[in-house]
């Protein structure tokens, strides 16, 4: 079946990649999490240049499963914590002009507060919301937000110490509030803090969440390709280890849009590299289905 959906012409080529890329705060100055204005706009437009596009989080999900078609070069777009004013002042230009999502990592919470530093109400002219959940829901009612679970309590991690009841909780919780909200269930967590474990996994799979992102800045992903540690490396320390939890769409890499452009050629690079080696096997592998599945699973489409 791995060949089969790799060589369709119905799905995504070899070489395709995907980066996804997470933001925090958009100011005047780059610092920690935050992003300068300017770099934010550089960041964009080098993505444009170089021609990558947006998908959803299910789009990710279907490609990772089954190489779905996807965009050759894609990017997921994820902007942690409730910014409604980062959403329709620096967002929404972009996502507007290209046909863009964005992936907004919703935290539950109190559903009234902002940790955003740009305007959280009446952000834009003729614009007049009661409450941040009111205003949120008319930007997600444009059709280019992509709403996911970043947990209920935000800045408690879903850690090694954390009880069943609490995983669930934070879980559940997330689903039913953005489907109250958004009319969706969320199939995404965006782990809070970057904390995760081989339960909060085992425990978010029944509950309909098809992937979860760390915010290792490990690299870019493919068909059938995520980068993982099995252990923490030295380097690396604040770096959790995905390997031991055993399931890699729960564990997907994120870059940090601080430093995002200057890995933007080298994600290009591991997508070619990839592509190139899938070419030079290409004949083995056909030769292999030919002989050995095409009897069960049928001619490759």
């Amino acid at each position: 079946m791995y060949i089969q959906e790799k060589w369709s012409s119905k799905n995504s080529p070899p070489g395709t990649v995907v980066m996804p890329i997470m933001f925090h705060s958009i100011s005047g100055d780059t610092s920690g999490s935050t992003i300068s204005d300017s770099g934010f706009h550089a960041l964009m437009q080098e993505l444009i240049k170089t021609g990558f596009q947006t998908i959803t989080t299910s789009q990710l999900a279907d490609f990772l499963d089954s190489n779905v078609k996807i965009p050759a070069r894609s990017v997921v777009l994820i902007l942690d914590d409730r910014r409604p004013g980062t959403v329709a002042l620096d967002f929404m230009p972009y996502l507007n002009d290209h046909k863009w999502t964005l992936t907004l990592a919703w935290p539950i919470g109190a559903g009234e507060d902002s940790t955003d530093k740009k305007p959280a109400v009446n952000v834009l002219p003729g614009e007049h919301f009661s409450s941040l959940w009111q205003q949120m829901e008319a930007y997600n009612a444009t059709g280019r937000l992509d709403i996911q679970a970043h947990g209920v309590n935000h800045n408690i991690i879903m850690g090694p110490d954390s009880t069943d009841e609490f995983l669930h909780s934070e879980l559940q919780g997330s689903i039913d509030a953005i489907r109250q909200h958004f009319n969706n269930a969320p199939i995404a967590i965006i782990w809070p803090g970057g904390g995760f474990t081989q339960r909060a996994a085992e425990i978010a799979r029944p509950l309909g969440y098809r992937l979860g992102f760390t915010v290792n800045p490990r690299g870019p992903v493919m068909f059938n390709w995520v980068p993982l540690a099995d252990k923490v490396q030295a380097e690396r320390a604040t770096w959790l280890a995905e390997g031991p939890v055993d399931d890699p769409l729960m564990v997907l890499p994120r870059y940090w849009d601080t430093d995002a452009s200057a890995h933007i050629d080298e994600v290009i690079q591991v997508g070619q590299e990839a592509a190139a080696y899938a070419g030079k096997n290409k004949t083995v592998e056909m030769e292999y289905y030919n002989i050995a599945c095409e009897a069960q699973y049928g001619p490759i489409p």
